[in-house]
């Protein structure tokens, strides 16, 4: 025999199950002040209590908002996210939509991969110096951040077999040129002022053409007189030179004063002087 049960019975069934916001956030795991941000952007809007005018959640809230937090794993704004929220289906325009957001996702994690990269070197180089000249940190992580821009600024610039040894470089080739560079900034500041044939400043330059040379692979300074690919005697190719020098200049500031970068430039013409005798004679 087929048991009835009441109309009452029937009607308790067919009752839909709903939640105050504090049970919604509790089962859910989204905070209440979430909730409500959802719902003063017409995100996700709950029905309100006839008499209090609370607020009060059902099932089908519950769908819509597993909607959000999928959308929102995929990476989508929030105004991005409220378009589809009154849709039922989603057709081939939204692959348009997961292609951007997908491109944009790399370009995200690029940055994450150059900033955790950069963080792993600036703690290398504060451990072995305990403390780092804020200009010369500075230079050194907009050096880190902008690597890439400066190898494609490099491209034509500088021979291909020199450009193969100076990018990429591993993480621990870098941590060593960039604790070189450090020490020579250091350096700088301790013996601006003193003659090109002062001893110190002789090895300071001495130690720091032997970091570039082991950068690009050579043996001797003559050979750093040739990396570029153009001939720097022409017109023309000077002033791509000189503007390649500039636009590395933009993206990495100098860390020293302008009184330090020319005495350095007049040192470093002097220690280079009998070098350029030698090839002008030659030539």
């Amino acid at each position: 025999m087929i048991k009835l049960s009441s109309g009452k019975g029937i009607e308790a069934d067919m009752k839909k199950e709903t939640f105050s916001i504090s049970e919604f956030a509790k089962s859910t795991g989204v905070s209440v002040r979430t909730l409500h941000y959802y719902d003063e952007k017409n995100i996700l809007k709950p029905k309100r209590d006839d008499h209090t005018g609370h607020r009060v959640y059902e099932q089908e809230d519950m769908i819509q908002l597993h909607k959000i937090m999928t959308m929102k794993f995929l990476g989508m704004s929030l105004d991005e996210i409220k378009d589809y929220m009154q849709a039922n289906t989603f057709d081939l325009s939204f692959i348009d939509t997961l292609r951007l957001q997908e491109s944009k996702l790399i370009k995200d994690r690029e940055q994450i991969d150059i900033a955790l990269d950069a963080i792993q070197r600036t703690v290398y180089l504060l451990e072995n110096e305990k403390e780092v000249d804020h200009a010369v940190l500075i230079s050194l992580l907009a050096s880190m951040q902008n690597e890439k821009k400066q190898e494609e600024l490099a491209k034509g610039i500088i021979k291909d077999d020199v450009m193969k040894k100076m990018f990429p470089q591993t993480a621990k080739e870098k941590m060593i040129f960039e604790q070189g560079l450090l020490t020579f900034y250091k350096r700088v500041r301790a013996h601006f002022g003193k003659s090109a044939d002062d001893p110190e400043v002789q090895q300071m330059l001495d130690d720091f053409y032997r970091l570039i040379l082991e950068v690009v692979g050579m043996d001797s300074l003559k050979e750093l007189t040739d990396i570029f690919s153009l001939n720097i005697e022409d017109k023309e190719n000077e002033e791509r030179i000189e503007t390649y020098i500039q636009e590395i200049e933009r993206l990495v500031p100098s860390p020293i004063t302008e009184e330090e970068e020319a005495w350095l430039e007049q040192i470093t013409t002097d220690y280079m002087g009998p070098l350029w005798d030698e090839e002008e004679g030659e030539n």
